[in-house]
């Protein structure tokens, strides 16, 4: 195979390759997510989706992300600069479709900066505090647990994690991942322990411990049969397990499972990237569900999927627990234990994952301005690095503000719905997978010389990859639209349902839905204004995309 050495000659940008095996493996693991991928899904799907099959839908997300997370694989090992899916689309369909997809990802990385930021307090911890005060009988720590989830403790708690995070990231990759790994081995560790309080701690002694703990605050004697009759009440129902409903959930999963591939978009600054990008991001996804499929077998078996479920519907529709939001699976396991030694333990490692997205969110939002300086299309500004730190401190500066706002704006707005992004994101994979198929074609050299210039049955490998992904992403993009739950249920099976309420207005899905399609179509218009601008100034922007940039 050719060499690489001379096409991928690395020149001085300020950026430094300092993300080993290790640290690479735990980056894109902890952008799925462990904790909040198995959270929403036995929140959400026991309680709103009747028949659907959680581990079903753990296989059935597996399938559909992996092509996708192949393709972005074999590209940055193929282009091992930061910046991703806008290095690989703009060097093989053109600046444009490379604007447009990259830009979609950053724009959504600006506004779910608020999500994690937020989950911070809603889902790490305040239950952390309500477990402690109900497990230790004390009342400071439930008011303070129940302080974190009102807007206003929500929103100071990000602020603070915002603020905390761009702190480190300017203080470079080594920091960071130092910090990351040490907490990703706690958050494990809480795993595990969740594990084995549920395999001895289930049944009976469950809802035992749940009455103890949780009797006292309801004023009730049964707490846990009194939230299983009212949800029956309200309106809750099981159904048998159904491939559909099976299907649809997918959209929690995916949510998380998806960025998997977080690492290409900090590809500048992985060492040895043409080897550990390839398989780092599979691999991240196929351990992610395979713990999760474990731990959520244990869960089920302990707690049982109908409490789950009630769990799930409780803070939306009957409301016997006096909660805003469900209680996440480590909490169900602090009460299981009924020790408050576990409960500190386990709550400590959940609140490493209910915000596990947001660094990864910064960084690559941040490695994604830093690209678009290099090639022009924003000020050069954004691509300036830290000559002590290695950083581009003013883009994670502008990032981490963005992501304060968005805070803001999740925290006090309710029609500002978890999964609406999502389907923005997609398209911009579906680019990244033409590119994919295109890449043996419009840039045969660079593929040649590459490490993945591999065939099956006489077909370049990464086309047929792409192929696979790009109908993948279809089927997510199906699901998403059928989903009740995602914001942009537009679709009704393969028909359009109504775009306008009895108001005579849009719909609030359809109008979410036209946001998102709003921020793919912005990464052109801001390309277009950029190549203006510079053309009255004499230099003419599309010939920065002939090479691939330096990094």
């Amino acid at each position: 195979m050719a060499t690489t050495e001379g096409l991928y000659q690395r020149q001085a940008t300020g950026l430094v390759r300092e993300a080993g095996t290790w640290s690479t493996l735990v980056y894109n693991i902890n952008f799925v997510s462990i904790g909040l991928m198995m959270m929403f899904a036995l929140q959400l799907e026991p309680a709103f989706y009747p028949g659907g099959n959680i581990i079903g839908s753990y296989l059935l997300s597996l399938v559909i992300v992996l092509p996708t997370s192949l393709v972005f694989a074999m590209l940055a090992a193929a282009m091992p600069r930061s910046g991703a899916d806008y290095v690989y689309v703009s060097r093989i369909l053109g600046p444009r479709l490379g604007m447009m997809s990259s830009w979609i990802n950053t724009v959504w990385w600006f506004i779910y900066g608020g999500v994690p930021s937020a989950f911070f307090a809603r889902y790490g911890l305040g239950p952390l505090f309500r477990s402690l005060g109900l497990i230790g009988g004390n009342q400071t720590f439930l008011e303070i647990g129940n302080w974190f989830v009102t807007p206003e403790g929500t929103i100071i708690t990000g602020l603070l994690l915002l603020s905390a995070l761009v702190a480190i990231f300017s203080l470079g990759l080594n920091a960071y991942f130092r910090v990351q790994n040490v907490l990703f081995g706690i958050a494990v560790l809480g795993l595990g322990l969740i594990a084995l309080v549920m395999l001895t701690s289930g049944g009976q002694t469950f809802i035992d411990n749940f009455n103890r703990f949780w009797d006292p605050s309801t004023g009730l004697t049964g707490t846990h049969a009194a939230v299983i009759a009212q949800a029956t009440t309200d309106g809750f129902a099981e159904a048998p397990t159904d491939f559909y409903w099976t299907l649809i959930p997918i959209t929690w999963i995916y949510l998380e499972l998806v960025f998997n591939q977080s690492s290409a978009y900090i590809g500048g600054e992985i060492k040895r990237a043409s080897r550990i990008q390839l398989w780092s991001m599979p691999i991240a996804a196929m351990l992610s569900i395979g713990i999760a499929i474990a731990l959520t077998w244990i869960i089920q078996n302990a707690v049982g999927n109908t409490f789950l479920g009630v769990i799930g519907w409780d803070p939306y529709v009957s409301n016997v627990l006096g909660q805003p939001y469900p209680m996440p699976f480590s909490e169900l396991a602090a009460y299981a234990s009924g020790n408050l030694a576990v409960a500190l333990v386990v709550g400590i490692g959940f609140v490493f994952w209910s915000y596990t997205w947001l660094p990864g969110q910064i960084l690559n939002a941040s490695r994604n301005l830093l690209a678009y300086g290099l090639d022009g299309v924003l000020p050069a500004r954004f691509a300036s690095v830290s000559e002590r730190y290695h950083t581009p401190v003013f883009s994670l500066v502008v990032v981490g503000l963005m992501s304060a706002i968005a805070l803001y704006v999740y925290a006090t707005n309710p029609d500002f719905t978890t999964l609406v992004g999502i389907v923005a994101f997609i398209v911009s994979f579906m680019i990244v997978s033409i590119a994919a198929v295109a890449f043996p074609f419009r840039r045969r050299a660079m593929w040649e010389s590459s490490p993945i210039a591999w065939r099956l049955a006489g077909l370049p490998v990464i086309s047929v990859v792409g192929v696979l992904s790009l109908s993948a992403l279809f089927v997510a993009m199906w699901a998403y639209l059928n989903d009740p739950l995602s914001g942009v249920n537009i679709l009704d099976g393969l028909a359009l349902k109504p775009i306008s309420g009895e108001d005579g207005g849009l719909t609030k899905d359809f109008a979410r839905f036209l946001i998102a399609a709003g921020t793919v179509v912005s990464g052109l218009v801001l390309f277009e204004v950029s190549r203006i601008v510079r053309a009255r100034r004499g230099v003419r922007l599309e010939a920065n995309y002939g090479e691939i940039p330096v990094e």
